[in-house]
């Protein structure tokens, strides 16, 4: 694991270092859980001001690379499981590093790829349940035993390496292999052919041929504790976390995408070298970003792949590029820009002024306040907007993980009235380039309030607003089922709220009633009679397209005339900034965005999931490029529609109470559409999208047994 150590020495007086117990780690046995993992690497502590004994506090399971003295005694350290630390003063271990992701130290011998070299088989954690991911279809379960995954093969006929375990004396027969001062081999795989092999490394990736001779190497962010070939792919476990695809091409070893799963709620984020991304339904944005340094006394630049969502969620040029079609992602990239100095010109967003609205009072209260006057019904906010080269966009705030706010800034000072929640109120605050494609995270509250430590568990009402357009001004735009599909989802909705909540407001907007002026009406009607204690639930279906340029989503009301160009079709529409605009000011805590939208393959589902990140909300959408699958599957509903009916009738997974909640809804409408698609002839993806950082689901229907 190499030398590393550091020193440091705390306001209490007392003297620590960080000692290896051994000089390589040594993987566990099997009878350790994970939740037992040993501590090999100690932090030694010397009492009387560094003059007394030493002992050694066991504090990570692998390098200790960073010390730093806490005001109050103690420290926090860095480690590379990965994780962070901290010891109190007293020298106990407060808190151990827990590594989010897979542990590969033990598992990196469980990897497998397929034939093809895109599915990858592991194992997150000693005596895990092992996994498999298919990149190319976003699908991440758990390995059934089915046969076609290839595990790394280290010895063969023709190719012998010996002491590559732990080792940095590697060789191939009697010849050393040449690697870097202090750099250990950790794995191997000989390639199909026998023409090479890889060997993994504490900082390397290397490529060598069958005599031996290095041909390519790659630097990588973490120890390789696993590797595997199918083809001219190979994938390998590093110590970071992630699992990389790497393809040989005329003799040199490019990487294609790297994958984080986070251990405990198993949601991913699967990304290109250039930060293009996909993500689970469940979430996973908020786990990876850009990190860009400056100078030495700077503050680094950082963006989430959830700020730069607009930017960088490419489902599509992802998985072309790990399939070897680089075409999707270089378009891509084309229309980006350079998106790191981008990041580096994001907007900045600084507090102002805070109050509390009680009453006719706004009592004024610190950023850093922990708790709400009594009878608090709003905060009244006040920003200063710095303009850094991307222009200002929307200011949003978020609360309880859903927006409920939108401001439009100038340079200078911004201010904005947010309607607060019962209970405990997480607010963050988001300012957007003038694009739209990248948020600056600003300031961030959480605020409880008197005798009322959570949100109240139990929802209010039910309201639907099911909006479906047949009939178009422009005759040839006409659809057969769009307007039906609102009314069918709408009653099962009703029907299946009964005895779940208080009850259910239905409202159907049908073609005649589904222009632009009509649908924003609606939304509005909807954010006056919505509480916070309701569940708010939006069906659109229609036809939809993409603005170029700017990759915007645009559906298309009623009453449009004119489809002549896109200037004059974008003033008839309504684009996402505006439908996102509307649901910020409706203030239901749990609310679901159901989209199903077609007009000749010029929509993508990608633009789609944008709304549920921008929103904080649930969203299920599906778009196809033939309008008669979306218009009939059964001469009733299209397909998008019957498989949500199906999920609210119980085809989704239930709880034990009967419940559907929206991600057991989510998952099976996104399974279930490319299979109904499919019956017909069809070819018709759904896109399930939950933007929260903290995943929180609830109820929508309940199932009569």
């Amino acid at each position: 694991a190499g030398g590393a150590s550091s020193a440091a020495t705390s306001s209490g007086g007392r003297g620590l270092a960080v000692r290896e117990q051994q000089p390589a780690p040594t993987p566990l046995p099997a009878a350790v859980s994970p939740t037992e993992t040993r501590r090999e690497f100690v932090i030694r502590r010397w009492g009387d001001f560094g003059f007394g004994t030493a002992a050694d506090i066991p504090a990570a399971r692998d390098a200790i690379s960073h010390l730093l003295p806490l005001p109050q005694g103690g420290l926090v350290y860095a480690a590379a499981d990965p994780g962070w630390g901290r010891i109190a003063p007293d020298g106990a271990l407060a808190i151990a590093p827990r590594p989010p992701g897979g542990d590969f130290r033990n598992t990196g011998v469980t990897l497998a790829l397929s034939a093809d070299g895109t599915q990858v088989r592991f194992t997150l954690r000693a005596g895990g349940q092992p996994l498999v991911f298919d990149p190319l279809t976003g699908n991440l379960s758990a390995w059934t035993g089915e046969a076609g995954f290839s595990p790394a093969r280290t010895e063969t006929a023709r190719i012998r390496v010996l002491d590559w375990q732990g080792s940095n004396r590697p060789r191939l027969g009697n010849m050393p292999l040449r690697l870097g001062e202090g750099e250990f081999s950790r794995s191997l795989a000989i390639l199909v052919r026998e023409d090479g092999f890889l060997l993994g490394t504490d900082t390397h990736l290397r490529l060598f041929d069958a005599q031996g001779r290095l041909v390519d190497s790659i630097a990588t962010p973490g120890a390789v504790w696993g590797v595997a070939v199918a083809g001219d792919m190979g994938v390998a476990a590093l110590g970071d976390g992630t699992i990389r695809w790497y393809r040989f091409e005329a003799g040199a070893l490019r990487e294609q995408a790297a994958l984080f799963v986070h251990a405990e709620t198993l949601r991913w984020v699967l990304w290109t070298p250039e930060g293009l991304f996909d993500h689970a339904p469940n979430g996973g944005q908020e786990l990876v970003g850009v990190h860009l340094n400056g100078a030495r006394n700077q503050t680094p630049e950082w963006a989430s792949f959830q700020q730069a969502y607009r930017a960088l969620y490419a489902p599509r040029a992802v998985r072309g590029r790990i399939a070897g079609d680089y075409g999707p992602a270089q378009e891509r990239l084309a229309q980006l820009g350079e998106v790191r100095n981008r990041i580096g010109r994001l907007p900045s967003l600084a507090p102002g002024t805070l109050c509390a609205v009680v009453g006719a009072e706004c009592r004024n209260l610190a950023w850093d306040a922990r708790a709400l006057p009594e009878g608090a019904s709003a905060l009244r906010m006040t920003f200063t907007a710095t303009d850094r080269g991307l222009g200002l966009g929307p200011l949003d705030v978020l609360v309880n993980d859903r927006i409920a706010a939108r401001a439009e800034p100038a340079v200078g000072e911004a201010s904005v009235e947010v309607p607060l929640d019962p209970g405990t109120n997480r607010l963050v605050t988001r300012l957007y380039g003038s694009d739209g494609s990248l948020f600056a995270e600003g300031p961030a509250l959480l605020l409880r309030r008197p005798g009322e430590p959570e949100a109240p568990p139990t929802a209010g009402r039910l309201v639907v607003l099911a909006i479906g357009v047949n009939e178009y001004a422009q005759p040839d735009l006409n659809l057969r089922f769009a307007e039906p599909d609102a009314r069918s989802v709408g009653d099962a909705l009703r029907a299946h709220g009964d005895g779940l909540f208080r009850d259910v407001d239905l409202r159907v907007l049908p073609s005649a009633r589904a222009t632009r002026r009509g649908v924003l009406d609606a939304l509005a009607a909807v954010a006056r009679d919505t509480a916070p204690g309701d569940t708010f639930i939006l069906y659109i279906a229609g036809h939809g397209i993409v603005s170029q340029p700017g990759n915007r989503f645009l559906f298309l009301p009623s009453d449009v005339r004119d489809t002549s160009s896109m200037a004059v079709l974008r003033s008839q529409t309504i684009d996402d900034a505006t439908l996102v605009a509307a649901l910020a000011r409706i203030r239901a805590r749990d609310a679901f965005i159901l989209i199903d939208t077609c007009y000749a393959g010029q929509i993508d589902i990608d633009q789609l999931a944008a709304i549920g990140n921008d929103t904080g909300r649930f969203l299920l959408a599906a778009s196809s490029s033939v309008q008669e699958a979306l218009d009939s599957y059964d001469d009733r509903n299209g397909v998008f529609a019957y498989a949500l009916m199906e999920g609210l009738r119980g085809r989704a997974a239930v709880d034990a109470e009967g419940r559907v909640t929206a991600l057991a809804l989510g998952e099976w409408v996104m399974r279930r559409v490319p299979q109904l698609a499919r019956e017909k002839g069809h070819q018709q993806n759904a896109v399930f999208r939950a933007a929260q950082r903290d995943l929180r689901s609830f109820p929508i229907a309940v199932v009569q047994r």
